[in-house]
């Protein structure tokens, strides 16, 4: 299914911080509205019975710093059933809770839609603004990559081998039992952490690279 790339102009504009010193419990950062956008898909996903795991780099925040790594405007989540998300029904219901899936650059995302009823969320909205027109302009959303399962792959009784969407040359290893800490609260993600902050941020990945 189709997702109109146009309709990224339902996205509130907002003017939320990217600085270094940013925390998830500052309106006026955009950490603070990805955390609030996960915990929201985490009750989300439980409620429609969905798999997810968290993975990339906000995988990288949670295991460097157990939170959201400030600079960032995306979490990073790999789902299992992106038929079923990107229904109309579903499309709709995010809606009415104050999200909008929208399409960009060949991946589905999430963001706040600009009618949303959370004033906390929209703390840094400025309506002023026209309404985004590029994923460039979107300071905080969530990126679905799909995860697709390899079958025949020989692993451990509870753990199966699934390839992520633009990442098909490595493989994740992944029970759904595992978890990870994000500001005191746990979240699904992969089996083989470490080898997978490995192949995609190098041994060195424990070191902080703060952008100038």
């Amino acid at each position: 299914m189709h997702i109109e790339s146009g309709s990224i102009n339902q996205c509130a504009f907002l003017t939320c911080s990217h600085s270094p010193q940013c925390t998830t419990q500052n309106q006026t950062c955009c950490a603070y509205i990805l955390k609030h956008s996960l915990l929201f898909i985490d009750t989300f996903f439980k409620h429609h019975n969905l798999s997810y795991v968290i993975i990339y780099g906000t995988l990288l925040g949670a295991v460097r710093n157990k939170t959201i790594i400030p600079w960032t405007k995306d979490i990073d989540i790999g789902i299992l059933n992106r038929k079923y998300l990107l229904t109309k029904k579903i499309r709709d219901e995010l809606y009415q809770h104050g999200f909008h899936l929208f399409e960009a650059v060949g991946l589905p995302r999430l963001c706040v839609h600009k009618n949303n009823s959370n004033t906390m969320l929209l703390a840094t909205q400025d309506t002023r603004h026209k309404p985004p027109d590029s994923i460039y302009e979107v300071q905080a959303y969530i990126d679905l990559y799909s995860v697709s399962k390899i079958n025949d792959a020989q692993t451990t009784s509870n753990t199966s081998l699934f390839s992520v969407q633009s990442s098909s040359s490595h493989q994740s290893l992944i029970s759904f039992q595992n978890r990870i800490t994000i500001d005191e609260q746990t979240f699904p993600t992969i089996d083989n952490i470490e080898e997978h902050l490995i192949y995609f941020y190098t041994k060195e990945y424990m070191h902080d690279i703060v952008p100038k």
